[in-house]
């Protein structure tokens, strides 16, 4: 199977010449001018390999579509850019790039750059671990669209699993209510975030022991919600509980 690779950039003739290039060496490449949320969900519903993602282009932050692209996916993102400014690189990387290479570029350079950022990648996560989340008690696979709890198999709805995936791959980062309903119920043109809470409600009834006391989700009054990622068990509490 060939890596899938998505270029994001206004410049047409780079896409142009990106597309032929990496096809050529074998690659499966993609483009998609530029947009916020479209290119989001262009990402989303492809999940490339690699993305290549030029930082500035019209009425688009390439850094905000990096920053919304890394609540659901930890794939290598390359930025390029015509602006060498130190800040500018340095932002770049802090909202999860992986490198940042300069305008214009050397083509094989380039190649062997995405060569390593996917060799690396694969070398991390091999196949059979690649999308499986692992916390004491729980076990989601979102390839499967699986989850165990304390070994045994949780059924949930789409939008329960979803929400569980986007929260469980980003441990103890919290998540306003409207960012969640954003990101999980985007497809809806209106709607109650109060949603949300029923749907957390649910999850703790379905994945928790003790869903007055979870140990995985947790309130952030005020806030929102986080996925709790340093969850410890004790011996006597997965005696009682199992």
């Amino acid at each position: 199977m060939r890596n899938k690779i998505i270029i994001i950039d206004d410049d047409a003739n780079t896409r142009k010449l990106l597309v032929q290039y990496l096809s050529k060496h074998g690659f499966e490449a993609f483009s998609y001018p530029y947009s916020n949320q479209a290119s989001i969900a262009y990402i989303h519903s492809h999940d490339p390999d690699l993305i290549i993602l030029d930082v500035s282009m019209p009425s688009v932050d390439g850094l905000i579509v990096c920053m919304e692209l890394r609540k659901f996916s930890d794939k290598p993102v390359l930025f390029t850019s015509q602006h060498s400014e130190v800040n500018l690189r340095i932002d770049a990387l802090n909202q999860g790039g992986d490198e940042y290479v300069l305008k214009p570029f050397n083509f094989d350079v380039l190649l062997a750059r995405i060569k390593a950022h996917i060799r690396r990648y694969k070398r991390a996560f091999p196949v059979n671990q690649r999308h499986l989340l692992l916390y004491p008690g729980l076990e989601i696979d979102p390839s499967a669209r699986s989850v165990k709890s304390y070994g045994k198999e949780v059924v949930l709805s789409t939008k329960e699993f979803r929400l569980l995936v986007t929260l469980a791959k980003n441990p103890n980062r919290i998540f306003h209510t409207e960012t969640l309903y954003e990101l999980i119920w985007r497809d809806m043109k209106e709607g109650d975030i109060r949603t949300v809470m029923v749907h957390i409600y649910n999850l703790r009834q379905k994945i928790e022991k003790k869903p007055k006391e979870p140990l995985y989700i947790h309130t952030i009054r005020g806030a929102g919600y986080k996925f709790n990622g340093s969850v410890s068990l004790s011996d006597d509490h997965i005696d009682n509980q199992l």
